[in-house]
C-alpha cells in the first residue's frame, strides 16, 4: 500500500513536463555557438530558366535560388521587370518563385532586376543589383552600361535612373533603375540599341527632378549615351544639390531692419542683392529704408543656385513694424577677439596686410573718416570703413607686430540715430604668423575653355586653393605643405565652384572632369611641376561578372 498521495504524483510529473518544456523553450532560442557572424547579403546560385534563356514558356514560373534563407518581406517589392509584369512571389526557405500574373508576350525579352533591398534574416542585403534576362522569342539584346559615381556615400540609399527618349514629348521617361553598390559601381544589361540618359540621386528617384534641388545628384557629361550592343563606360559625380532657398521666415529686429531666415544657407551661391550676412548661415540681414506701417512687401526679386543659376524668390507680405527703436547698437566680436586674415604677400616675406572685420547687432552708419588706433610693438591709426551695414573693416601692415584695437563709438549710429552703446571699443587682434607655402603647376589635357583646377587635402577632401584658367596650363600658388589630390573640371554653369553636375529642365549635361592620378606632396618654398590633368584618361569602371553571368 503507497503512502504517496495521488495529487502529490500527478503534481511530480506536472514539474517534470513543465521543466523539459522549458529546456526544449531554451534550446529553441540559442543561437548557434561559435563560428564567424554572417555579414554578407545573399547570393544568388542558380536561375531556373537559366539566365540568357530563349523562348521560355510564356506561362512558365521564374525560380531564384539563394545560398541562405532570404527574408520573404524583402522580396516583392526588390523585384522590377522591364517591360512592366504583374506578379505575385512565393518564398521556400532559400528559393523564390516568382509567378507572372498573364502569360508573358510573344516574342518579347524581359529583363529582371533584383534590387539590393533582398536582405537575410540577418538584415545583411545583396552586395549590389544584379539584371538577369528571358526572352519569349530566339533574340536578347547585348547592349550595356555599366559606371561609377565618385564621392557616393555608402551607407546611403542611391539610385540610379536610366531613360529612354518619350514617344509623346521631347522629354525623357524612367526605363529602369537599379541601387547604386557600396563601391559606388552599377550597370544596366541587355539593352536596345539606342540613346540613353542617366540620373543619380540620393534618397531614390521617387520625385525626380524635383529632388534634385533637395538631394545630392549625378547626371552624365554627355547630352546622351549612343548603345549599339557594346558596352558603353560612363563616370559621373555626385555632387551638392541644385538648392533654391526660399524665405521660411522673417522678423522686424528694429523698424529698418529685417532678419530673414531661409530654409537652407546658401553656401558658395551668390545671396540677392541688398541682403547682408550675420553669424547665423541661413538668416541674413536686410534694411529697409521706409517700411509701410501698415503691411511691407520683401521683394528680393533673383536668387541664386550653388552654381550661380537665377530663380524666382517668391516676395512676402509682413505687417509693418510697430516699435519704436530706442535701443543702441552694439559691437558683436566673439570672444571679443578680431581675426587678421592675410589679403597680401610680398615674394617670400610672407603677409604684409592683414585684414580684420567688426560686426555690429544691426545695421550702422560710420562717419567718414573714422580711425581705428591699433597698438603693439608701436602705435598706428588705420582707417575704419564700412564693408555692409552689419560690419566694417579694418586694415594692418605687418599685422603680426599688433594685439589690440580701439575706435571711437560716440559718431557710429544705427538708422534712427542712436548712437553705439560703447563710446570706446577694445577688441584684441589674433595674427597666426601663416607658414611657407608651396605651387603647383601643370597642363590641362584634352579640354578646352574654361578650367577650374582644384588643390584638395589627401585625408579630408577640403579644397584649400583653386586656379580658374583657360589656356592649356595653370599655377596654383600659396599651397600649404601637405599632400593633395588635384582635381579639374570644365566651368558649364555661372560660377566656377563648387562641380556643376548638370540640370534636367532644361537638361544640361554635367560638367567633363578629370583628376591627377596620385597624391602630390607640397613641401615649403618648392614648386611642383609637371602635375599634368588629362581629361582623354577614362576611369576605370569595370567590374567583375557574377558568376552566374558567365554564360
Amino acid at each position: 500500500m503507497s503512502l504517496v498521495p495521488p495529487n502529490y504524483r500527478r503534481f511530480v510529473a506536472l514539474l517534470t513536463t513543465l521543466g523539459a518544456l522549458l529546456l526544449l523553450g531554451c534550446a529553441a532560442v540559442k543561437g548557434p555557438s561559435g563560428g564567424p557572424v554572417d555579414d554578407t547579403g545573399p547570393v544568388v546560385v542558380r536561375l531556373q530558366p537559366p539566365n540568357l534563356s530563349r523562348r521560355i514558356d510564356p506561362r512558365a514560373s521564374i525560380e531564384i535560388y539563394f545560398d541562405e534563407l532570404v527574408d520573404p518581406l524583402s522580396i516583392p517589392g526588390s523585384l522590377i521587370f522591364t517591360p512592366q509584369v504583374d506578379f505575385t512571389t512565393k518564398v521556400r526557405g532559400r528559393r523564390v518563385i516568382v509567378k507572372p500574373a498573364q502569360p508573358l508576350a510573344a516574342n518579347q525579352t524581359y529583363v529582371l532586376t533584383l534590387q539590393r533591398g533582398i536582405r537575410d534574416y540577418r538584415r545583411n542585403k545583396l552586395s549590389r543589383s544584379q539584371q538577369y534576362v528571358f526572352s519569349t522569342g530566339g533574340e536578347i539584346p547585348t547592349g550595356r552600361i555599366e559606371g561609377l559615381v565618385l564621392e557616393s556615400d555608402p551607407d546611403a540609399t542611391i539610385v540610379v535612373g536610366l531613360f529612354v527618349p518619350s514617344d509623346s514629348t521631347v522629354g525623357y521617361d524612367l526605363f529602369q533603375s537599379v541601387d547604386l553598390a557600396d563601391d559606388g559601381r552599377f550597370s544596366f544589361s541587355y539593352l536596345d540599341s539606342g540613346r540613353y540618359r542617366l540620373a543619380v540621386v540620393e534618397g531614390g528617384l521617387a520625385d525626380f527632378p524635383a529632388g534634385i534641388n533637395r538631394r545630392r545628384y549625378a547626371l552624365s557629361s554627355e547630352e546622351s549615351l549612343a548603345v549599339q550592343g557594346d558596352t558603353v563606360q560612363v563616370r559621373m559625380l555626385l555632387s551638392s544639390p541644385l538648392t533654391q532657398p526660399q524665405i521660411q521666415s522673417l522678423e522686424w529686429v528694429t523698424p529698418t531692419y529685417l532678419a530673414i531666415t531661409f530654409d537652407t544657407p546658401f553656401g558658395e551661391a551668390p545671396p540677392p542683392a541688398g541682403l547682408y550676412a550675420t553669424q547665423n548661415a541661413a538668416t541674413w540681414g536686410y534694411v529697409v529704408l521706409s517700411p509701410d506701417s501698415d503691411s511691407t512687401v520683401v521683394d528680393l526679386g533673383e536668387g541664386y543656385t550653388q552654381l550661380g543659376e537665377p530663380y524666382r524668390i517668391e516676395p512676402f507680405v509682413l505687417p509693418g513694424p510697430t516699435m519704436e527703436d530706442t535701443l543702441q547698437p552694439r559691437v558683436i566680436v566673439k570672444g571679443n577677439l578680431v581675426r587678421l586674415e592675410p589679403v597680401a604677400v610680398a615674394g617670400s616675406r610672407l603677409i604684409t596686410t592683414a585684414r580684420g572685420l567688426v560686426t555690429f547687432s544691426e545695421p550702422v552708419r560710420l562717419p567718414e573718416g573714422l580711425m581705428a588706433r591699433v597698438m603693439g610693438r608701436d602705435t598706428l591709426q588705420v582707417p575704419l570703413l564700412q564693408d555692409t551695414p552689419l560690419s566694417a573693416s579694418l586694415e594692418v601692415f605687418e599685422p603680426e607686430r599688433y594685439k589690440r584695437a580701439q575706435f571711437l563709438g560716440g559718431d557710429i549710429t544705427d538708422y534712427a540715430g542712436n548712437p553705439l552703446a560703447d563710446s570706446l571699443v577694445s577688441v584684441m587682434l589674433v595674427f597666426q604668423l601663416p607658414q611657407s607655402t608651396g605651387e603647383i603647376s601643370g597642363r590641362i589635357i584634352g579640354l578646352a575653355g574654361t578650367v577650374v583646377v582644384e588643390v584638395r587635402e589627401a585625408e579630408t577632401g577640403r579644397r584649400v586653393a583653386h586656379a580658374v584658367t583657360d589656356t592649356a596650363g595653370y599655377h596654383i600658388g600659396l599651397v600649404p605643405p601637405g599632400f593633395y589630390h588635384l582635381f579639374a573640371h570644365g566651368q558649364v554653369g555661372r560660377s566656377s565652384l563648387p562641380y556643376y553636375s548638370g540640370s534636367w529642365e532644361p537638361y544640361r549635361p554635367a560638367a567633363p572632369f578629370a583628376s591627377y592620378p596620385d597624391p602630390v606632396e607640397v613641401r615649403p618654398r618648392w614648386e611642383v611641376g609637371g602635375v599634368d590633368i588629362n581629361f582623354n584618361v577614362a576611369l576605370d569602371t569595370t567590374q567583375e561578372v557574377p558568376a552566374d553571368r558567365k554564360d
